[in-house]
């Protein structure tokens, strides 16, 4: 009867450690942002506010906020760089090809502004690619792109 009860016991235990293993490496548009984040020597990326993301949404890029569950914009505020994450993680109902079109026009907008303006800084535009992973769009403008994107893990194309 001990064993039974041990043995119950452990079984529990591990599908506890299971459970929460599984919760720990879902994803989320924070986890997604973390990981590129730590992938490079980003300058110092300050979060953008649901304001801000707004007015990007509907302005540069001609989409709405209710297109996402939830959503992470990390920018260099001083522009000096066009260093961003942004993860995007896209309703059922929305239109997810159009969406990732609208954020690779965003990219390259933001190229040609960059050109002008800082033109040291255009190969991080150049190698930014706009990834997918099952609901989600991510867009890393980064000082090390291949780091970055890898740093996403598999099942991003």
């Amino acid at each position: 009867m001990k064993r039974i009860i041990a043995l119950i016991t452990c079984s529990l235990l591990a599908l506890a450690c299971l459970s929460s293993f599984a919760e720990e490496t879902a994803l989320t548009c924070e986890s997604i942002a973390e990981a590129a984040l730590a992938s490079a020597e980003f300058r110092e990326l300050t979060d953008m506010t649901e304001r801000y993301m707004e007015k990007h949404l509907s302005i540069s890029m001609d989409i709405s906020a209710a297109d996402f569950e939830e959503w992470v914009m990390k920018r260099d505020a001083t522009r000096a760089t066009p260093e961003m994450i942004l993860v995007l993680k896209v309703r059922e109902t929305a239109d997810q090809a159009a969406i990732r079109q609208c954020i690779q026009e965003f990219n390259d907008e933001q190229l040609l502004l960059y050109r002008d303006y800082q033109p040291a800084q255009v190969f991080k535009l150049e190698n930014a690619r706009v990834l997918e992973n099952g609901p989600f769009i991510a867009l890393i403008v980064s000082p090390d792109p291949p780091a970055s994107i890898s740093a996403l893990g598999e099942g991003w194309h």
